[in-house]
């Protein structure tokens, strides 16, 4: 199977921006772009074959040769795009079997990879405070906020959120989001914000302490123009790679997802066949196109699954 161009899906939140929206010819600020997904909530549309298909229908019918020996859908990765306008809500993701058992779904770890964020952007990861009973009662009291981990971040910065870690994404950045293959989200705080009804948004506390694990940290990568390797966890990998010189990239074991992260359009060469991956787009390399070529110049994202032992 060729390398497979995706439709970006648009999901509206309350926080969203318009950089992406206004890029891609939307008049309405989408918060989130779901650029490669198969996942109940929503799957992305093939743009470069010649029938109309689905990625999950495409891993449905051939799950070895679009996955690798021994993946499924449990390490099917979900990147996203985040434009943010004003702060997320703080929330925490479960541990898989905590998710499969009262969500139906997967745990969530994810990180994210700073694209752009203004002068004095910040987000949440992590708390200063192990102590349950500390966060319970600052909840109360409305001082959560002097116990929060808060990351100045800009371009280029990468940072792990772990399953069971409070975090937020702050204002006034664009980040792209690469995890694990859920949609469960636990929202643990919400500063009191109200909608356009003057209706708060529900909070999952009792989910949310179940499995938020208040000793847990984020890895935190800062900017490096040079190829490197930002994410080496237990269920995925990122490497950020400058091609000064064509490179090969090789699917032996498992697909793998090209995300160009740079200011132009970059091709990407499959045996006989070159395809363009416009700006803040992806590319998803199946197990069985066996490996591709970046052409030089390319400043991308590469992600791939890593089974847990």
């Amino acid at each position: 199977m060729k390398p497979l161009l995706l439709k970006p899906i648009p999901d509206y939140t309350i926080w969203g921006g318009n950089t992406l929206s206004q890029a891609r010819g939307y008049d309405r600020n989408y918060g989130t772009w779901w650029e490669v997904s198969a996942h109940p909530y929503c799957t992305n549309e093939v743009t470069n074959l010649e029938e109309s298909v689905t990625l999950q229908e495409l891993i449905d019918r051939d799950p070895e040769g679009m996955l690798g020996k021994g993946y499924g859908l449990h390490e099917m990765l979900r990147l996203a795009y985040l434009d943010s306008i004003d702060r997320l809500s703080i929330q925490v993701h479960p541990y898989d079997e905590y998710a499969w058992e009262h969500a139906q779904d997967n745990g969530k770890f994810e990180t994210w990879y700073i694209l752009d964020a203004k002068p004095g952007a910040n987000l949440v990861a992590g708390t200063t405070v192990s102590d349950p009973e500390v966060i319970r009662k600052a909840l109360e009291d409305h001082t959560l906020d002097q116990y929060l981990r808060h990351w100045p971040v800009k371009k280029g910065d990468y940072i792990t959120i772990p399953d069971g870690m409070l975090h937020a994404l702050g204002k006034d950045i664009i980040a792209l989001e690469v995890g694990t293959n859920s949609n469960t989200t636990y929202r643990f705080y919400d500063y009191g914000r109200t909608d356009a009804q003057g209706n708060t948004r529900p909070l999952h506390l009792k989910e949310s302490f179940d499995v938020a694990d208040f000793s847990k940290e984020p890895h935190f990568v800062p900017a490096e123009n040079k190829t490197h390797r930002l994410g080496d966890t237990p269920v995925l990998i990122v490497d950020e790679i400058y091609a000064d010189q064509d490179q090969v990239i090789d699917v032996q074991d498992t697909y793998g997802v090209l995300s160009n992260v740079g200011e132009e359009k970059i091709q990407v060469i499959w045996k006989d066949q070159t395809i363009e991956v416009a700006r803040y787009n992806s590319l998803f390399i199946p197990h069985s196109a066996q490996e591709v070529t970046l052409k030089k110049g390319a400043h991308v994202l590469f992600s791939q699954p890593r089974k847990k032992d």
